[in-house]
């Protein structure tokens, strides 16, 4: 490899001191696992529910799951093109999308960085909730599986967070956020895993990788019930790694039927995440390629030149 010897000493020895911090907990797994066992509220093998027995608990009512993309074209902030959309789509096909354009050069407002990507994070959450609620609101739907964790939506766009809230309630649907990435430290303010705190970080995901068995959720009270929301660690793929979820407090009575219900929807093989949810992000992705498209055919050659184009593209090499 074309690289400075210096690097790969470094790396070696990075690689070292990782397996040196974080490695321990994986060769105690029966330890950390008595732990989860004694905080826990709920630790529980999930079931995969017969068809028979989804069908008769729906009642004739659907499933349905929101998601959202966006992307920007290849420049330095303000000098961007942020385009977005989302989509709220039952698994008969129903379907309410929603889109948005975001260009810094033509907002008021502050320009740095931090301040675009928060309005990037907001206008996306409000897409995505204004798809979901207008599904609700014009079908039948008994379960609303949104990707990611709810409470960022209450972050992100308090008020149309409120207004999904309230009719998903008024309505009688079940709304389930299901999140990929799990970057809370909660468990080590646990007294139970208070050694694990000596390290720089200490992630969830990390100390539980591989401690779940393939279909198992926790839930432990005390650290995962906060701002209305309870939240959920599980394992639905063959891959040792967490996911999660969480719902309305209002929807705790579900707490364990919704589990069967993503361990049913979740192929036993993969990264365990329900099946429904990467068909819908597969469908809503807004690819590089489109948005070179667009703004090709939509923005003036001049314009993109002045304002879009950065000059390292046009590189010789």
């Amino acid at each position: 490899m074309d690289i400075h010897a210096d690097v790969i000493v470094k790396l070696q020895e990075s690689n070292q001191r990782l397996k040196d911090t974080y490695a321990q907990s994986h060769r105690n797994k029966d330890l950390i696992r008595q732990k989860l066992t004694k905080e826990a509220n709920v630790f529980r093998q999930m079931e995969r529910l017969s068809t028979d027995h989804l069908v008769k608990t729906l009642a004739g009512r659907k499933l349905a799951g929101t998601d959202g993309s966006v992307n920007q074209t290849k420049g330095e902030a303000p000098h961007i093109i942020y385009l977005f959309q989302a989509i709220s789509k039952a698994t008969d096909g129903r379907a309410e999308w929603t889109s948005d354009l975001f260009i810094p050069l033509l907002e008021h407002g502050d320009e740095e960085e931090e301040a675009i990507s928060k309005q990037r994070a907001k206008r996306l959450a409000i897409l995505e909730l204004k798809a979901a609620r207008s599904l609700i609101e014009k079908d039948d739907i008994a379960v609303m599986l949104m990707d990611g964790a709810l409470y960022h939506y209450r972050i992100d766009a308090k008020e149309e967070w409120e207004e999904l809230r309230e009719s998903a309630l008024k309505r009688n649907t079940l709304l389930v956020g299901v999140s990929e990435e799990i970057t809370t430290e909660n468990l080590i303010t646990l007294e139970s895993f208070a050694t694990y705190a000596r390290n720089p970080y200490s992630y969830d995901r990390d100390l539980l990788f591989g401690m779940l068995d393939q279909n198992e959720m926790i839930y432990i009270d005390t650290i995962q019930h906060k701002a209305g929301l309870l939240s959920t660690w599980m394992r639905l793929g063959s891959t040792p790694s967490i996911t999660g979820f969480d719902l309305l407090e209002e929807q705790r009575d579900h707490l364990n039927w919704i589990g069967d219900l993503l361990c049913t929807l979740t192929p036993s093989e993969g990264r365990g995440i329900p099946l429904w949810l990467d068909h819908i992000d597969k469908e809503i992705r807004i690819t590089d390629k489109l948005v070179e498209g667009l703004v090709e055919q939509y923005i003036d050659e001049d314009i993109r030149r002045q304002f879009f184009v950065k000059l390292r593209t046009e590189r010789p090499y």
